[in-house]
């Protein structure tokens, strides 16, 4: 657990770095190109492009942030009238086939990813690799996956707190 434990702070830490400097330049890519348009009426024509990349970035790493901090969005009408072992049971369901779904998604996007870069094809706007913006799936996936692995190894670790976020356990 001391090991998970270390991989999950790491992975905070990567993330929050990742979210703070995708935004942060987002955000002056963005004010910059509205600036040079409205006021000075001309831009950059690959600022849109990169942008919406970053930003793109930025959110996935905010998903599986919010996968640790179990905040993020899922379904819990059936957990709400089912008894604490039925709503511990449908966690793992759940964590189990986010894991699955997530682990399917890196290997696609990693694949995905291969070919793009063989293929040599670059965006037209900002001449960047296609294969650099489409790794995109593949590093936030393993990001994910590790997330939920985590949180199935606390859930068969602590029966009465496992894959319920530490926010909701009042451990914040």
């Amino acid at each position: 657990m001391r090991y998970l434990a270390l991989l999950d702070r790491a992975l905070a830490h990567a993330e929050t770095g990742a979210i703070v400097l995708l935004s942060t330049v987002a955000l002056g890519l963005g004010v910059m190109q509205v600036v040079l348009r409205y006021v000075f009426n001309t831009g950059f024509p690959w600022n849109e492009a990169v942008f919406v990349t970053l930003t793109i970035w930025a959110m996935l790493f905010g998903g599986s942030r919010a996968v640790r901090d179990g905040v993020h969005v899922r379904v819990d009408i059936l957990a709400v009238i089912l008894p604490r072992a039925g709503a511990r049971i449908l966690d793992l369901i759940g964590m189990l086939a986010s894991l699955a779904l997530t682990s399917f998604f890196f290997y696609c996007g990693l694949q995905y990813t291969q070919f793009v870069h063989q293929m040599g094809i670059r965006d037209i706007e900002t001449n960047v690799p296609d294969a650099v913006t489409y790794a995109i799936v593949p590093v936030t996936m393993a990001a994910f996956a590790i997330r939920y692995v985590i949180l199935i190894v606390e859930w068969v670790r602590n029966p009465d707190a496992g894959g319920r976020s530490k926010h909701e356990e009042g451990v914040a």
